[in-house]
């Protein structure tokens, strides 16, 4: 799995507009769960700087984090994305995994 970083977790809250010390946990396991979710979906992610990736971490946490007017649409947005990832055929499993 994917190594996820203090500067990772500090970026998504900074997207998804919190800066408590205490929710470091509870992002740090959103990012987790976003990445098992793509996983299983088709899209292996290797590379955890690649922008599409990011992205769909950022979506993902602000349509998962907090009680948003916004959620839903940030939750099809991620739904959108994960499916044009796992399409596209850059996300495959190398090596036969």
């Amino acid at each position: 799995m994917i190594d996820i970083s203090q500067e990772w977790v500090e970026e998504t809250k900074r997207n998804i507009r919190t800066k408590s010390s205490g929710a470091n946990e509870e992002v740090k396991g959103l990012i987790k769960a976003c990445l098992k979710d793509l996983e299983i979906a088709g899209v292996y992610v290797m590379d955890a700087d690649d922008p599409l990736v990011r992205q769909a971490v950022k979506i993902y946490c602000r349509g998962n984090y907090g009680y948003d007017e916004n959620t839903e649409r940030f939750r099809e947005a991620y739904v959108a994305l994960k499916d044009a990832m796992a399409l596209c055929g850059d996300y495959g499993r190398d090596d036969g995994e």
